[in-house]
């Protein structure tokens, strides 16, 4: 009766037990046979702690687990892949088309292609070895303070600016004025 009334005033408890629940009972269904939680802990050794190995086979863990955490278990547990601890934990998996929510229509061109140029440049792989962790190449910041420059144009400095920080760009007004007197 105590558990009727607590989801009953928090539905949001409810289903996040739902999605939590259902990768616990995954990982519980792919144990190998005549493994206890004992033996996962054993396993893992090094790569999790005891706590967290019990908080993810009992449904206590985040709503959103980690990518090292579920690749520790995939790692250890027969015929389990990463994409299916995604799937069970109910996270959109790596490399599906990402839709963006229906407040983008209301972009401009300018807008879209920095952004565009946002998500190219986050995504691409580049050669850390030539480059300092998180350092653009040339060519892609060239393109990236273009569409900033767009974006400063279009009325939308402050998105422009957010845009530059985020990516380490000296501000995107220097980048359009610069622009602008060219």
């Amino acid at each position: 009766m105590a558990g009727m009334a607590r989801s009953a005033r928090n539905p949001r408890a409810e289903e996040r037990r739902g999605v939590v629940s259902t990768l616990s009972d995954y990982l519980n269904a792919h144990l190998p046979a005549g493994w206890q939680k004992a033996q996962v802990v054993q396993a893992l050794q090094g790569r999790m702690d005891r706590a967290t190995v019990y908080r993810y086979m009992s449904g206590r863990h985040p709503r959103t687990p980690s990518e090292p955490v579920l690749a520790a278990f995939a790692a250890v547990l027969p015929e389990t892949t990463v994409a299916e601890l995604r799937a069970a934990a109910g996270l959109q998996q790596v490399g599906e088309p990402w839709v963006p929510p229906a407040e983008a229509s209301q972009l401009n061109h300018g807008q879209r292609r920095a952004l565009e140029a946002f998500i190219r440049a986050t995504v691409r792989p580049t050669a850390a070895d030539e480059r300092p962790a998180g350092e653009l190449a040339p060519e892609t910041r060239a393109h990236v303070e273009s569409f900033l420059a767009e974006l400063h144009a279009s009325g939308r400095p402050e998105l422009a600016d957010r845009l530059a920080a985020a990516l380490v760009i000296s501000s995107a007004s220097d980048t359009a004025s610069s622009s602008s007197s060219d």
